[in-house]
């Protein structure tokens, strides 16, 4: 296991709050005269995940785009079964 200083773990752990704070401002749409609690204390999203299932965050749910692993999955076992 790397030693890594607190300053690795920091900087990480508020990279994540920005990253889900910008998706609460942004995509959320969040202007509102009271605040979210999340921007209150921002310290709460370094945890857990914001659930958001809008269009710009799944769009391969919403298009119907598999994704590569399962691709790759389905074509091993089409492959198979022409084998056969």
């Amino acid at each position: 296991m790397k030693n890594r200083s607190k300053d690795y773990y920091r900087h990480h752990r508020n990279r994540v709050i920005q990253k889900k704070l910008n998706v609460i401002k942004n995509v959320w749409c969040r202007d509102e005269t009271i605040p979210h609690p999340y921007e209150v204390d921002p310290g709460k999203l370094s945890k857990g995940k914001l659930h958001c299932s809008c269009y710009m965050c799944k769009y391969e749910k919403h298009e119907g785009i598999v994704k590569s692993k399962f691709r790759s999955k389905l074509d091993l076992m089409k492959k198979d079964i022409e084998d056969m």
